[in-house]
């Protein structure tokens, strides 16, 4: 594996509380350390209790980071498919690229988190329809983004000589599908530019769900090494792995407490098992640390585990 062609980016999770000033800040640390990339969850609140919890907005934050970074590629991580008719996305994210200058990743999932589709009076249909929800969707987007007209019938969306002008400077507009189901994958072999599996999966499973996206890739045609891989990471770096971690927040532990563990550990340990991760194919990292310490934790994952790398 070319290390040259590895690299980095942070993600930000609105619902645990951030204002705009907090991403920002970290948005500029990460520019100013080097990293790739910044990345923000499209979600609306964390849990229903959530009642003094803040939640930014996903593509309005990506709107003012387009204007308040200068290098960093954006992009949300990812928006669902359900929350927005998918023409109006299209457009959004054609506007949002030009407003970031070309750095917009349009990322794009099926959507999961029943409680907000139930609070803000969306349908949650079965996974399997959210998933051809989902393939439709970025059909249209393709068409919107280089058709003078895009017109598509399909059996849950459709438009008719729809218009998005300006169309978007990136030429194409580079597609991020995250999820690692089976149906999933059949879509990203079709649709994505960039697949990532999230959170903290050992690489053994991406090894695995790789195999099974080669095999999509194979029935449509596609080159599977066109596709881009990326791993959604949780961590905290400690000098003493055995050291006991701050209290938090007791809603927000009970959120994490449905993922998979973070990774806790020293920096050469980390490093350590983020080289199993390029050892499969994995070449971008998706890095999401403990809301409040992501600033110590992106100084010391460049200076200390970047570096190993």
């Amino acid at each position: 594996m070319d290390m040259e062609a590895v690299d980095f980016g942070v993600q930000i999770e609105p619902q645990y509380g951030f204002t705009y000033e907090h991403i920002r800040g970290v948005a500029s640390e990460a520019e100013r350390l080097g990293f790739e990339s910044i990345w923000v969850s499209d979600h609306f609140f964390m849990t229903d209790d959530s009642l003094d919890v803040n939640c930014l907005e996903c593509w309005t934050v990506l709107t003012a980071l387009a204007r308040d970074t200068t290098r960093l590629r954006l992009g949300a991580m990812v928006a669902s498919q359900s929350y927005r008719n998918p023409a109006l996305s299209a457009n959004m994210a054609a506007s949002v690229d030009h407003v970031s200058g070309g750095r917009l990743n349009y990322g794009v999932g099926a959507g999961w988190k029943e409680v907000e589709y139930r609070a803000y009076g969306y349908g949650f249909p079965g996974a399997g329809q959210r998933i051809r929800q989902l393939d439709e969707a970025v059909e249209i987007a393709r068409r919107m983004w280089t058709q003078p007209k895009a017109t598509y019938e399909g059996k849950y969306y459709r438009v008719k000589d729809a218009l998005c002008m300006p169309k978007p400077v990136q030429k194409p507009l580079p597609i991020w599908i995250g999820g690692t189901g089976t149906k999933t994958l059949r879509v990203a072999a079709k649709h994505a530019d960039a697949v990532n599996f999230a959170w903290t999966h050992l690489p053994e499973f991406f090894e695995e769900r790789f195999k099974v996206l080669r095999r999509h890739c194979e029935k449509v045609g596609r080159d599977f090494d066109d596709i881009r891989k990326s791993a959604g990471l949780m961590m905290t770096l400690v000098d003493d792995p055995c050291a006991e971690e701050p209290a938090r927040d007791s809603r927000y532990v009970r959120y994490l407490s449905r993922q998979n563990p973070v990774m806790v550990d020293t920096p050469e340990a980390v490093a350590e098992k983020i080289r199993g991760y390029i050892d499969v194919g994995v070449t971008h990292f998706i890095l999401r640390f403990h809301y409040g310490d992501e600033i110590r934790n992106m100084r010391m994952f460049m200076n200390r585990v970047a570096k190993r790398l």
